[in-house]
């Protein structure tokens, strides 16, 4: 899929530069003259039996300046489109097309980067010389490899327990916001109830108040926030669907966003009550530790107890059948932030590794310590789930099969270039 280093950045083309693409764009159509327009859809490359014309060479190399890319535009703009050929040349094999509405909303998360709806931006382009067309391409090419990438890849990709841990372990809080929202979500489960679910959720999306959007919310939605008005408890925007992320990105408190569908869940209409930006990313460490109390303090027949129980347990999960049937203070098992786990043992857990023992302390009431430490991870935000880093690392997967393949059928190809 075409990705690009400075997609955040294109709102900041300069006037100089918007004025030198305008007269790009302005250039090229007065020398239309009758023996140059035709020149116009000449091919700069092949690639196998499609080609890349003058003309979505020069449409995409407006597009790489109005979003600052760096590099020679020339040339990246003639190895995108190259790829792009390849890409949907693949996708035709393999009869695979873009779902249009999944070219909809790829457009308005695009759109969404410059807090612009698809609208406001394709009169940007419009004001460089740059076709919606151009525009609509480029996605709809993205969202076809991605699905070629899927088709060919997801089931191969799996992902472990142990992966994922290691990753929830090491994730960490990024700048962004937290909405306070209400939501409508509106039945999508057939072609017809789809078509009337966008016009009421249209007719929704109007609504200006807190108090009509949950009276809404509670006669139309299907989800179970319902019972609630509508109403959610702070979520972090990246914890929403991607959809939903794009439509909500430029709606302010009071604001209520246009539609969007998610996929297998329905119509979705959003009211945010309240917004937050996250500026710190400090992170915090939570400590999970089992403490099994073993009587008789340091005695040799408790020390003896305490090896013996560390040959049979490899994990916290282990010391459970130890304690069946003990009174249930006898084993603790807790996660806590660093902070607020007990200083004798804070001191002890800090040398340990996962799946490691100390028995160097006697409690209070004289008992020896068999204390493990079960994890160690970072202190992410609740919104961000275990099925969220593990779709973050199949992703990942995929799209580095999806990239090799690329280069496999780039290798494979016969390509040829025109001056």
């Amino acid at each position: 899929m075409t990705t690009f280093t400075a997609l955040t950045r294109w709102t900041r083309a300069t006037a100089a530069g918007a004025r030198l693409i305008a007269g790009a764009a302005l250039g090229l159509t007065l020398l239309a003259a009758p023996g140059t327009a035709q020149n116009l859809f000449a091919p700069v490359a092949k690639v196998d039996d499609s080609a890349v014309t003058y003309y979505e060479r020069s449409q995409r190399m407006a597009f790489l300046r109005l979003l600052n890319a760096p590099g020679d535009i020339g040339q990246l703009a003639v190895d995108q489109l190259i790829n792009e050929k390849l890409q949907l040349e693949e996708a035709e094999r393999l009869g695979i097309t873009a779902d249009a509405e999944a070219v909809r909303t790829g457009m308005a998360e695009f759109a969404a980067r410059g807090n612009l709806d698809v609208e406001q931006f394709l009169t940007l382009l419009a004001q460089q010389g740059i076709a919606a067309e151009t525009f609509r391409d480029f996605v709809s090419a993205g969202v076809t490899w991605r699905e070629v990438a899927r088709a060919k890849f997801l089931q191969s990709v799996i992902i472990t327990q142990s992966e994922v841990d290691r990753a929830y372990a090491e994730a960490e809080p990024t700048p962004g916001e937290k909405l306070l929202l209400t939501e409508i979500v509106l039945p999508a489960s057939s072609e017809a109830s789809l078509k009337a679910s966008r016009m009421r959720a249209e007719r929704l999306s109007k609504i200006t108040t807190s108090e009509e959007f949950s009276d809404a919310a509670k006669r139309f939605s299907i989800v179970s926030s319902r019972l609630n008005n509508g109403q959610r408890d702070w979520i972090d925007m990246q914890a929403l669907p991607a959809p939903a992320q794009a439509a909500l990105r430029g709606v302010r408190e009071g604001g209520t966003s246009r539609p969007v569908v998610l996929p297998d869940v329905g119509v979705a209409v959003y009211f945010v009550r309240e917004r937050e930006t996250v500026r710190n990313t400090n992170v915090g460490t939570l400590l999970e530790y089992a403490a099994f109390f073993i009587p008789g303090g340091r005695s040799e027949r408790a020390l003896a107890e305490a090896a013996r129980i560390r040959a049979e347990v490899q994990i916290c999960d282990d010391l459970y059948p130890i304690a069946r049937g003990l009174p249930a203070d006898q084993l603790v098992r807790e996660e806590l932030p660093t902070g607020a786990v007990p200083t004798s043992y804070r001191a002890e857990l800090a040398n340990l590794d996962p799946g490691e023992v100390s028995t160097n302390l006697v409690s209070g009431s004289g008992a020896l310590v068999f204390l493990m430490l079960c994890n160690r991870r970072n202190d992410v935000p609740d919104s961000v789930s275990r099925a969220q880093v593990a779709d973050a690392l199949r992703n990942q997967r995929i799209g580095a099969l999806a990239n090799d393949y690329l280069a496999e059928l780039r290798a494979n190809a016969h390509i040829e270039y025109f001056n």
